[in-house]
């Protein structure tokens, strides 16, 4: 049964600065009135839900993510998530969007080669030790005064570095949990060529457009991805694209010819090889 998804745009006429932390108890509240809980919404900015009290679950993309005490999940822009019916859980949601760091470069390129927003990894949830956790709400807790605060003197200024700093803190437990995040000379290419994925892949699946975009040779992008992520650049780029098919199967109301259409695939059966090539099914049993 196809499902009706609700696509969710960062409010600037709420919070001018691209940056909002948010009560998840009131949210909850709030958007219980609206039906929004247990239906799936693709959001269009960055996502951290910091958990301080409770248990319950969360829905990104096609896993549960189990929530508890201590517990901070990363969803990253283009991910569709969904609430639980009735979440048992309190804490904060700090939203922003990665314009908000158009002038800070150090904060923006340190976003963009982050692991914690990175979809290609497992696991999108963290929990630091609780000395570290109960700094890092100190942080929010200033981030929501600095918000409210009637002072404009360096106000986006002081936004940006208190995010980035939750996001420092955050990344240090990130890199403890996964031993598998690259940590060489290659990481910064790597990170780059998933910028230009992210930016190409609805019409380029080809590995020779994105190496050309990046000045490199088709077997340098290969040994840049195979060195970070254990892939060749081609396993990358098509892993990509299943997971768009795989959203769009799931969540929006397309025919297999409409996503063939949106992806750039000249036929919808040349889709369905591609499909069962990388997945052993067929489109249409996959969503059944």
């Amino acid at each position: 049964m196809k499902k009706n998804i609700k696509n969710i745009r960062f409010n600037h006429e709420k919070a001018p600065y691209g940056c909002e932390v948010l009560e998840l108890d009131d949210l909850l509240k709030k958007i219980s009135t609206f039906t929004y809980l247990g239906k799936t919404e693709r959001i269009h900015f960055f996502i951290v839900m910091i958990i301080t009290e409770g248990k319950g679950k969360h829905f990104v993309d096609f896993k549960e993510y189990q929530l508890e005490k201590g517990t901070i999940l990363f969803i990253a822009p283009g991910q569709i998530q969904a609430y639980e019916t009735k979440p048992q859980y309190k804490g904060y949601m700090l939203l922003f969007t990665e314009h908000f760091f158009r002038k800070q470069a150090n904060e923006l390129s340190f976003l963009n080669q982050s692991s914690l927003f990175d979809t290609t990894l497992s696991n999108a949830l963290v929990k630091p030790d609780p000395d570290t956790f109960c700094q890092m709400i100190q942080l929010v807790l200033l981030l929501m005064k600095e918000i409210s605060s009637h002072y404009t003197f360096s106000k986006e200024e002081s936004l940006q570095k208190l995010t980035s700093l939750f996001l420092i803190y955050s990344e240090r437990q990130k890199q403890m949990d996964n031993k598998n995040i690259p940590n060489h000379h290659y990481l910064s290419q790597y990170y780059h060529f998933k910028q230009l994925l992210e930016q190409h892949f609805l019409q380029e699946r080809s590995v020779d457009f994105y190496a050309s975009l990046m000045a490199i040779t088709p077997k340098t992008l290969n040994r840049i991805t195979r060195s970070a992520i254990q892939k060749s650049a081609k396993q990358f780029i098509d892993n990509r694209i299943i997971i768009e098919m795989k959203r769009l199967l799931l969540f929006e109301r397309l025919s297999i010819k409409e996503i063939a259409y949106t992806l750039h695939f000249n036929e919808p059966t040349n889709l369905i090889k591609y499909f069962k090539k990388h997945t052993g099914q067929t489109p249409t049993s996959y969503k059944e």
